[in-house]
């Protein structure tokens, strides 16, 4: 039972975070550009500012979507020496699509040092992902309802996500990196890197994962988007000197938002 908990975990690492993106100047935009230009071609874990605001996204983000996500790519770089645990069995989900409810809504922030929100910007709204509701969707989605226990926010530190599977498995998520980049009004590139526990009694997996996604917007009721993910071992893993910095798993995903009718 904990095989396939472990197994779901990893995969589910993947997609988790897909939403906690927030601006940055443009002085850090070429290194996403180059960064996506390279792929699958990377050689290094990226080196990202660390998190202090939450998430804020374009106004055309705002309202209820279907979002469908669809992994067209895997590829292990240090194969046939070593794959992560549960690569292989990732393959089903190729060419696979996988659709779920997302929202994005319009909010007024206020100042909340200590829990990592930004300071008020001008009165005015900004669009914000409902991170609770998206996660949720996304867990049942790969891992079905019966599966997941919970999933919270840290209350304390809002780039902490905690999910809680039957027999008390948990995942922990903590964004350690995020960075993003407008190209034009229409299209934007987002990266971030997450720190991914997996803990169960008398035992704690780690890895790091990152994201970067270049955001198209198609029309008022379409968005599409390409998304890379890499993950990395972390310097407790005992294959960890194999692999240095180095991606040992990379995934590409193909990104398509509906506006929900009635919008």
């Amino acid at each position: 039972m904990f095989l396939k908990y472990f197994n779901n975990f990893l995969f589910l690492s993947l997609i988790i975070a897909l939403f906690w993106l927030f601006n940055l100047p443009l002085a850090n935009a070429e290194n996403l550009v180059n960064r996506v230009n390279n792929y699958p071609n990377w050689t290094n874990k990226i080196n990202l500012p660390a998190p202090v605001t939450e998430i804020i996204y374009p106004e055309w983000f705002a309202g209820d979507w279907q979002l469908t996500n669809i992994l067209i790519e895997q590829i292990a770089p240090l194969a046939p020496n070593f794959k992560t645990p549960g690569f292989d069995n990732n393959a089903i989900y190729l060419n696979q699509k996988i659709t779920f409810p997302v929202k994005f809504t319009k909010t007024v922030l206020t100042n909340n040092e200590t829990n990592f929100l930004p300071k008020k910007i001008n009165q005015n709204t900004v669009i914000i992902a409902d991170r609770l509701f998206n996660s949720q969707s996304i867990s049942r989605a790969y891992m079905g309802a019966d599966n997941i226990k919970s999933i919270e926010i840290n209350p304390l530190n809002s780039t902490e996500q905690i999910t809680t599977f039957q027999e008390n498995n948990q995942l922990i998520s903590s964004v350690i990196g995020r960075q993003q980049q407008n190209i034009s009004p229409n299209e934007f590139l987002t990266s971030e890197l997450t720190r991914q526990f997996f803990r169960r009694v008398g035992n704690i997996y780690i890895n790091f994962v990152e994201t970067t996604t270049k955001y198209h917007l198609i029309d008022d009721n379409s968005i599409e988007a390409d998304q890379f993910t890499a993950i990395y071992l972390s310097p407790q893993d005992p294959n960890y000197f194999s692999a240095f910095d180095q991606p040992v798993a990379l995934y590409k995903y193909k990104l398509i938002l509906q506006k929900d009718k009635g919008q």
